[in-house]
């Protein structure tokens, strides 16, 4: 039987290796997604035979991410099992659509719903690095404006140097920046996490600056051919700075081999919803909470 443990930030080397792995393009299957919403789901773990289990609580209820190292009907098999053995009623979570034909052959009609709100913005690389053509016009219009404005701004690349403004500014943001929606304070509250264990962490981030000041700050990761945004912030008293650290981070992390880049969720947010859109993403990754036929399905949050 698989045996659980609560997930701990400990535990990214040890699990690291299976996300850099995994060519699934939603966000929850990277170290940032997963460890640091770890709390928030109250995500558990277990490793048996090379294939990393994860164990999460979502309103109330267990649920299972589908298994990572392995798409063999046999790992999903082995989370059933759990299931039965402790009298948990199955609920996969956070199943990307590509995996849906895994979970049908141990799960014959199995019952699927989704939710706008779960999808992950994907766009494609070179959009985002350019910004070219009539679509991107009113992002060139804003970093034309920025460039006018802050003729000494400059991009760099947080490392041990620069860590402690890169984290003053972080800090100091969100304190100004109160919000409603606990998934937003939860995901602020663990972007300031990633500074305070930089190393530990090990996700890419970068500073953006006007006047030698930090005004913006990007944190991600690149998995296989995408690289994901899990946190993005900037002063908007600088016109034009949001789309200046959208550009600069793609140009600075989505090299070769990188062709799309995740900007997660708007967890339902009007203005974070409105503003992803209008970078054009190429398409919107659906994710989904599944369960067997003879269940009944129901709502509930996805990460």
């Amino acid at each position: 039987m698989l045996d659980f443990m609560p997930l701990k930030l400990e535990h990214i080397g040890l699990l690291r290796p299976f996300f850099h792995g995994c060519r699934c393009r939603t966000c929850d299957c990277t170290v940032g997604g997963t460890f640091m919403w770890r709390d928030y789901y109250r995500t558990e773990f277990a490793v048996e035979d090379g294939v990393l289990y994860l164990r999460t609580e979502i309103e109330g209820r267990t649920a299972f991410p589908a298994p990572i190292g392995s798409s063999d009907p046999e790992a999903y098999g082995k989370i059933l099992g759990y299931c039965e053995e402790n009298g948990i009623a199955p609920e996969f979570c956070m199943v990307s659509e590509p995996r849906l034909p895994e979970l049908e052959k141990i799960m014959p009609g199995f019952e699927a719903w989704s939710d706008r709100i779960w999808s992950d913005y994907l766009y494609a690389a070179e959009d985002l690095r350019e910004m070219a053509g009539r679509k991107y016009s009113a992002q060139r219009n804003h970093i034309n404006r920025f460039i006018r404005d802050n003729p000494g701004w400059s991009f760099e690349l947080v490392d041990t140097g620069n860590l402690a403004e890169a984290r003053s500014f972080l800090s100091e943001y969100v304190g100004e920046h109160t919000k409603d929606s606990e998934t937003l304070i939860e995901g602020d509250r663990k972007a300031l996490e990633v500074l305070d264990n930089f190393e530990a962490y090990g996700l890419p981030a970068g500073i953006l600056r006007a006047g030698g000041k930090v005004i913006g700050i990007s944190i991600g990761e690149v998995v296989g051919d995408t690289l994901f945004i899990h946190t993005e912030k900037s002063d908007r008293e600088y016109a034009g700075s949001y789309q200046m650290l959208v550009r600069e981070f793609a140009r600075a992390f989505a090299g070769a081999g990188v062709d799309f880049i995740n900007r997660e969720e708007d967890d339902g947010d009007e203005g974070l919803r409105k503003s992803k859109l209008s970078y054009h993403p190429v398409r919107l990754l659906a994710k989904y909470a599944v369960r067997p036929a003879d269940s009944g399905a129901g709502g509930g949050a996805q990460g």
